[in-house]
């Protein structure tokens, strides 16, 4: 049976990062989110100093195992503490996400190749925030159709050629590759040996091989604080011990796995950023006065207040679903991008009615609701357009 109530280890996690998120993530988010030059913003002092805290609590590495240094915490505790630090700011949240990507890698591949083991303990011991992983799988052409299996004109445009022990890797990955500026490695899917999705290889490399450069990062909407940008590959030489995966049906079963745990972080950031803005207009509907009374008052914005945390409600149970899927080893993809596309359009929702519950000063910067709503925008996209997820769930069915 299905219990909701919560460990008292896991209340305490919960608690500790419910602090940080609002004394200290949330200032850093607001100052950062307000500096106009994405690379101005993500070597300020600000970010340098809310990561190199986020890094010493340890959030970086939550999900690694204890054995090479992580916290083993289970995907349950992690959704917990992903919506706490959504609260605080989605960004800094997303980053911490994609972060130990490669850490992850690492773990289980410590014996093929120096590389490994050297940044697998740099990372879990960075208390400065001066490490952190990257996806680089979408290209300029190529995003929403990383799921169109059995057509050999669909492939990755990057590709990797075989030269003797080693490959070259020649291509591009686009701008919305997330952490992919501030990376120092990567988890990179290129065409492998053949056309189609299916030939898609995986390897987890540094992020200074010769031939790497990067792009700008991108100038966003919302979640200004997680940095994204494009990756160029010329020439670049990649030993045979980095290659994860080759191309055939493991990479649809990879892709599936990554997918359906990041549709639920996805989801689970939404219900984050929907809360915040709930909680600043609860707040500011029980102190603000018109008509002679508190605005809470009005039957109008108490059913605004009170549709958002039914709809808030609803996600975060439906994404603890597909948690405790995950953390039961039967991981579901359909409810997954279930919750997660639930959850982010419920996000949009709520955000703009907590705006309207402001009124005029919901759409100033002053009040952090107006960055809540931007915010949210970007959940509907991240990993994939709502419209596509929930096709693709559909396939499934």
């Amino acid at each position: 049976m299905v219990d909701f109530a919560l460990p008292e280890e896991v209340e305490k996690i919960r608690d500790m990062t419910r602090e940080f998120a609002q004394k200290e993530l949330r200032p850093a988010a607001a100052e950062i989110d307000l500096i106009q030059d994405p690379e101005e913003a993500y070597t300020s002092d600000a970010m340098k100093r809310v990561l190199s805290r986020a890094y010493e609590i340890g959030f970086h590495k939550m999900t690694l195992g204890s054995d090479v240094g992580g916290l083993g915490a289970p995907a349950m505790t992690s959704t917990i503490v992903q919506e706490e630090l959504a609260v605080g700011d989605a960004g800094i949240a997303s980053h911490l996400l994609v972060a130990p990507m490669i850490a992850g890698s690492a773990a289980s591949a410590r014996d093929r190749h120096p590389f490994y083991g050297e940044y697998l303990d740099a990372f879990v011991n960075d208390t400065k925030g001066e490490h952190g992983g990257a996806w680089a799988i979408t290209e300029p052409q190529h995003g929403s159709d990383l799921f169109q299996f059995g057509q050999p004109s669909i492939h990755m445009d990057a590709t990797a050629v075989r030269d003797g022990d080693d490959y070259v890797v020649n291509g591009q990955k686009s701008a919305f590759v997330s952490n992919g500026w501030m990376a120092d490695a990567f988890l990179l899917m290129v065409n492998l040996d053949g056309d189609g999705m299916e030939n898609t290889a995986t390897f987890a490399i540094p992020g200074d091989l010769p031939g790497m450069s990067r792009g700008k990062p991108l100038n966003k909407l919302g979640l200004r604080t997680l940095n994204q940008g494009e990756v160029f590959f010329d020439d670049v030489r990649i030993p045979r011990e980095f290659l994860v995966m080759p191309g055939g049906p493991a990479y649809k079963m990879l892709i599936e796995r990554i997918v359906t745990g990041g549709n639920t972080a996805v989801g689970t950031l939404a219900v984050g950023v929907a809360r915040a803005a709930y909680e600043e207009a609860l707040a500011y509907a029980k102190d603000r006065v018109q008509g002679d009374k508190v605005i809470f008052d009005h039957q109008v914005i108490k059913m605004k207040l009170f549709n958002a945390f039914r709809q808030i409600e609803a996600a975060r149970a439906l994404l603890w679903k597909s948690s405790w899927l995950l953390n039961t080893g039967k991981p579901h993809l359909p409810t997954a991008m279930a919750a997660r596309t639930f959850a982010s359009d419920m996000a949009m929702e709520v955000t703009a009615d907590m705006v309207q519950v402001f009124g005029g000063y919901g759409i100033s910067k002053e009040n952090s609701v107006e960055k809540f709503y931007r915010d949210a925008k970007l959940l509907q996209i991240m990993d994939g357009t709502n419209e596509v997820v929930s096709l693709r769930a559909a396939e499934e069915l």
